[in-house]
Order: C-alpha cells, then structure tokens, then sequence
C-alpha cells in the first residue's frame, strides 16, 4: 500500500469518526420507549424534552412507540430496541418472559425520584415489582376490571352475579382477549376465595367451566382491546376498565363502577427499566426522571384522571380533584386499594394452560 493510499485511509477514518459523534450523542440521549397508548401525550412529553434539554444542555428526545400486547415488551427487550417499558404488575416476574432473571430488565434507583413517597402505600414495593431486594417497576396508573352499569337505568349491582340474572340476558358485554379475566369473574360470582381465582384444583371443577360458558354465551357481544363507547351504550352492564366513562357522558349516558361484594380484579402498569441502560448512566438518570415526572401530581391529575379516566397512584392529588372524582377513585379511603383490589396473579405455565382450556372450551359451547 503507498503512502498517500495510507493517507487518504487515514483521512476517511477520521472523517467518518467526527461525523459520526454528533449521532452517537443523539442516540445516547435518546429515550426509547414502548408504552400503551394515552400514557405519554405529546404536551407532556414535549415539555419533558425541554426540562432535560435544559438541564444536560444537549438535545434530549423521546422515541415513543404504542403497543398492542405484552409479547411486545419481551421482543424489544431481548433484541435491545427499548430503553424503558410500561408493563402490567403480572408480566414483571412471569415465567414465561424471565424479565428479571434473565436481566433483561434492570434495577430502578429511587434517590432519582423523589415523588415515590406519593405513591399509594401497598404499592410501594409490591411483592410483583421486587426480586433480590431490588425493585423493577414503579406504578404510574391503575384500576379495575370492574362490573360497569348504567346508572340512569339501573341500581348499582352489588354482586357478579347480576351478570347470570335472566332479565340481563344479552345486555352486558365482556372483554374477549383478556379471558383469564372473565375466569376470575365467574371464579368470584361462585364464591371462591380471592386467594384461589387461579387454584388449578380449584377451577378444574366443573361448576367452574359451566359458569363461564354460559357468561360467554348470555353477553350481547365481546369488545377487544379497551372498551369504546360503542361496546357499552347499548348495553346495561358490562365487564370494563372503564376507559369508555368520559365519552360516554358527553354522549349523555352516565355509567359508573359497582362494588360487588365478592370483590373486584385489576391491574398495575407502571414503569421499568431495560438492560440498554446499564452502560448508559446519563440516559438512565433521564428514564428515572421521566418516571418521577409521571408520577407527579401535575401528570397524575392531568393525563390519568382527565386524559384517561383513570385511578392515580399519587395520594397528594386529592386536594386538586373534585368531589365527584374522589368518589369514583375511593380517595377519602386510603385502604380501598389494599382492601378492595385482587390483583391478578402471575401465572405457572400449568395454571395459565387450565385458563386458556377453559375459555376454549366457552367459546365453543358459545356457538
């Protein structure tokens, strides 16, 4: 090889490195996210950029990405292409994905946020969000699979069982890809301990699967995804998270959440880390900072109460809510969560194949 080849190898190499390091900043403060939608709006997260653009003073984004299924964080995660997610409470430590023991997540630092102490007290450090001492997720929102109702129609129902009753034949609706969901439904309209809603020994009963088939086979129709409007305004009751409520009162129907004496199932969604942020100390702070920020009493008001309609997990909010709201959310009661709320269990390989035999089973005896 001559010299001036040797030189003009040299002078590439060097142009391709100082071209390539504006990039390599902007990747590094880049924060990639996969999260479901309504949980990062634009005007939040836009003022979320400005906040660490100013303070690191270099150019900090956001990459947000919408999901549709849980696979989707375990995908990302494993290939790299995500830097922090927002899974529910029983995908963290489920065996099917070994989030945690495979180290595809890692630990969250509390000294980086501060407003955790706001955070509803049983769910802070949850059994589900901890292993080996550290913690993997902080929540940001919650609630209920609840047993929806018209209240202009109908008196607030006071047991699941009201969805077996005759008169409401064909006048409720089920969720159809959550099934596990509508199996603890009938798990509690027939009395079964909260404790035992996934005992295979339990389920395997037949009293079980002739409950569930004939919930499946009464409902006017099954909604996917997030209930809409349109799966409960002709309808009298319904299984829901409730995400519908607003629209519908400004469609002029008031629908509100019973309280069924057996109890009601739900879920946490909250926030954990991926392993791309181990060697990235920077953009680990920013992640952490963000969680903080969604867990503020500005956010919590302004994009799970107002934007979705949904439970906070910040008890210091109350003060700036309303009086209808601090109803719908049970905020005089600072035990509701820990007293009301049967958390779905993370599932065994072997109870969640007796879950999916069951509904397999409904969905044919349906038709």
């Amino acid at each position: 090889m001559s010299i001036f080849s040797s030189h003009i190898k040299l002078l590439s190499i060097c142009l391709c490195s100082f071209l390539l390091l504006p990039l390599a900043a902007n990747a590094e403060l880049t924060l990639r996210m996969l999260t479901w939608e309504g949980y990062s709006p634009d005007l939040q997260v836009k003022a979320f950029e400005k906040a660490m653009t100013d303070k690191y003073g270099e150019k900090v984004s956001m990459e947000i990405t919408y999901i549709s299924s849980a696979d989707e964080y375990f995908t990302n995660l494993r290939k790299g292409k995500v830097d922090i997610i927002v899974p529910s409470h029983n995908i963290i430590l489920d065996e099917r994905y070994k989030l945690v023991t495979k180290k595809l997540l890692i630990p969250i630092d509390l000294k980086n946020i501060p407003n955790y102490s706001k955070i509803i007290p049983s769910l802070q450090k949850a059994d589900y969000a901890v292993k080996g001492g550290k913690l993997y997720s902080v929540p940001l929102v919650h609630g209920p699979y609840g047993l929806a109702y018209n209240s202009e129609k109908m008196t607030s129902p006071d047991s699941w069982n009201v969805l077996w009753d005759n008169q409401y034949k064909g006048k409720y609706t089920l969720s159809s890809d959550y099934s596990e969901v509508n199996i603890y439904v009938a798990a509690l309209a027939l009395g079964i301990n909260k404790n035992d809603i996934a005992n295979i020994e339990r389920l395997s009963q037949p009293d079980v699967q002739q409950k569930l088939n004939q919930l499946i086979a009464n409902a006017s129709h099954m909604w996917k995804g997030v209930d809409a409007p349109e799966d409960l305004e002709n309808n009298l009751l319904g299984a829901a998270w409730g995400f519908s409520f607003p629209e519908l009162k400004q469609k002029g129907q008031h629908w509100a959440m019973a309280e069924p004496k057996e109890g009601t199932t739900g879920w946490v969604d909250g926030h954990s880390l991926s392993k791309t942020l181990s060697s990235k100390p920077k953009l680990k702070e920013i992640a952490e900072a963000w969680i903080n920020y969604t867990i503020s009493d500005g956010f919590q008001l302004d994009v799970i109460v107002h934007g979705i309609g949904s439970a906070p997990v910040n008890t210091a909010i109350k003060a700036r809510m309303t009086a209808e709201e601090i109803s719908a959310f049970h905020m005089d009661d600072p035990d509701y969560f820990k007293n009301n709320r049967i958390l779905w269990p993370t599932l065994k390989v072997r109870q969640r194949n007796l879950l999916n035999q069951l509904w397999e089973n409904a969905l044919k005896a349906a038709k």
